[in-house]
């Protein structure tokens, strides 16, 4: 059998496999994606989108509108709080409709279930060039110094294909095959609690009360759990924990599922329909390695963290955007393959951090008998937790001292190298953007008012086959209230890098000698290029 060789084979089509399909794709790099289910799940399962994965996706023309035309609650419709039951008093409310949240970002939180984010992000990944293919699972593989070689096969037919691949993105949710045959082991507390989620059809008029999107956290003398509202209006999924030790996920059949529901929204002759049972464990672990070889794991297959507070879907997406873009230049030829070896040290941290930030959320928001789970780390600010996590890494030009912390902060952003770019809006001719329009496939330097000659030395390099583009503001972008200097720590003589996904690789916080050597050596580290090829794209002499 003659193999068919693709350059990235990516494994599980949920939110990690889909991303990353589609993100590669969009660079120009071949990809395949197999799922082993015949269809998407029609399961809501985690619901919305937050600020930095629309941040990321709005390098997809288009995506960020369609994301949001598939959501049933309008932008910013958001009501959460925590009750006895969903009809109940509020014990405290955590969002309420109407309360604009701070300008951090030039995205609007999306509400849309996973059941309708997921065939948004297939079609935009087919449409790109991404070959998705369903009824399809990896039935083995090997690999090697140069390659990977797995064998396909149609869950239906029995039918194998035998492919060759550059890398292999592992993103086969919590229960990773490819993680167990690799003996990556995971760490961390373990599981926290059991619980089945109720799908279910009612009419919902008098739980939902006239909101968008409705999440409840139920303290109940009787059980604890959630209500999230769907993008079908006569839809709503409740979450329920049990205790293994007295019941199993077998008792909840439908006359108990219909009590639970019941109760939960307290309304005790509420009729309804169950539509899906699914039962899952809560638990808060991470992949000791989250690279093998040319295997990488991500998503659930890399971290498995409690559903409290969105950021678990949220972190499958921004690994595979990472993936993405370091897998895509070291395929082109833009960066060392040494590239690749960041993506464990930077995103592993931030798994973390995000797991014990969501485990605190439980705590807070469920279980406030479970401060054992507490720590620290998990007392980062949210807000922080899922904008701004830190990157630290040889391809990032820390600046000395580097003060360790997990987090930048949002509302005060610092500009250093590691941190996310910030949001200022600009004026680019009669468009008014955002600096994160300007991310895009390549390194984009932004300069200061004064900085003229770090935009000439970008435009060595580019010349010289750097992936970079230059900006420099009062000149290409115009700075109307002056927080572009604020917010990215820059004097007017300053400039710095930015990464494809939006951080900022290198800062030169104002002006100095050598200016196209000094950005070549940026990019060279940027790249993982060997410190004695860092004039590489330095054409100037």
């Amino acid at each position: 059998m003659t193999p068919k060789h693709i350059p990235v084979l990516i494994v599980g089509a949920g939110f990690a496999g889909l991303t990353a399909a589609l993100m590669i794709s969009r660079r120009g790099i071949p990809c395949i994606a197999v799922e082993r289910r015949a269809t998407l799940s029609s399961h809501p399962r985690a619901h919305g989108l937050n600020l930095r994965s629309l941040e990321l996706f709005r390098q997809i023309p288009g995506l960020e509108e369609d994301l949001h035309r598939v959501s049933r609650a309008a932008p910013e419709d958001w009501t959460i709080l925590i009750a006895e039951t969903v009809t109940g008093p509020p014990i405290k409310f955590l969002s309420r409709p109407g309360v604009r949240p701070p300008p951090v970002s030039p995205s609007v939180m999306c509400s849309a279930g996973q059941n309708r984010v997921e065939p948004v992000l297939l079609r935009h990944a087919r449409e790109l060039g991404a070959e998705v293919f369903f009824s399809t699972e990896l039935a083995s593989f090997t690999q090697s110094e140069n390659g990977v070689r797995a064998v396909l096969r149609d869950t239906t037919s029995k039918d194998e294909t035998l492919v060759t691949a550059d890398y292999l993105i592992a993103g086969d949710g919590s229960g990773s095959a490819i993680r167990k045959s690799l003996g990556v082991a995971m760490e961390g507390p373990g599981v926290m609690s059991h619980a089945v989620s109720i799908l279910f059809e009612a009419d919902l008029t008098a739980a939902m009360a006239g909101r968008g999107f409705f999440l409840c956290y139920l303290r109940n003398a009787e059980f604890t759990g959630a209500f999230v509202s769907c993008d079908d209006p006569n839809q709503g999924q409740l979450n329920v924990e049990y205790n293994p030790e007295h019941e199993s996920a077998a008792d909840f059949d439908v006359s108990r599922c219909k009590r639970v529901v019941r109760a939960a929204l307290g309304q005790p002759d509420l009729e309804l329909r169950i539509l899906d049972v699914i039962p899952w464990k809560m638990s808060a672990v991470v992949a000791d390695r989250m690279r093998v070889g040319r295997v990488f794991l991500a998503g659930d297959a890399a971290h498995i963290m409690p559903p409290v507070g969105g950021l678990a879907g949220q972190a499958a997406i921004q690994d595979a955007v990472d993936l993405a873009w370091k897998i895509s230049m070291t395929l082109d030829g833009d960066a060392d393959p040494a590239l690749l070896d960041t993506y464990e040290l930077e995103r592993r941290p931030v798994a973390q951090l995000a797991i014990a930030r969501a485990t605190e959320n439980y705590v807070e928001r469920l279980r406030q008998d479970r401060a054992d789970l507490s720590s620290a780390l998990g007392r980062e600010n949210l807000l922080d937790v899922a904008m701004s996590y830190r990157y630290r890494s040889q391809a990032i030009s820390l600046e000395e001292p580097d003060d360790g912390l997990p987090t930048d902060d949002t509302l005060h952003p610092s500009g250093k190298p590691g941190t996310r770019l910030a949001h200022v809006s600009l004026t680019r001719g009669e468009a008014s953007i955002s600096t994160h329009d300007l991310v895009g496939p390549g390194f984009v330097l932004l300069a200061g008012p004064s900085g003229t000659a770090w935009t000439r030395a970008a435009d060595v390099l580019t010349r010289g086959g750097a992936p970079l583009t230059a900006f420099r503001v009062g000149s290409d972008l115009l700075d109307h209230d002056g927080s572009f200097l604020t917010w990215t720590g820059l004097e007017p003589a300053g400039a710095l890098l930015v990464r494809p996904d939006g951080f900022i690789a290198w800062r030169s916080v104002g002006d100095r000698d050598g200016h196209t050597a000094l950005l070549a050596e940026a990019m060279a580290r940027a790249l993982c290029i060997d410190s004695q090829n860092n004039s590489k794209f330095d054409r100037s002499g």
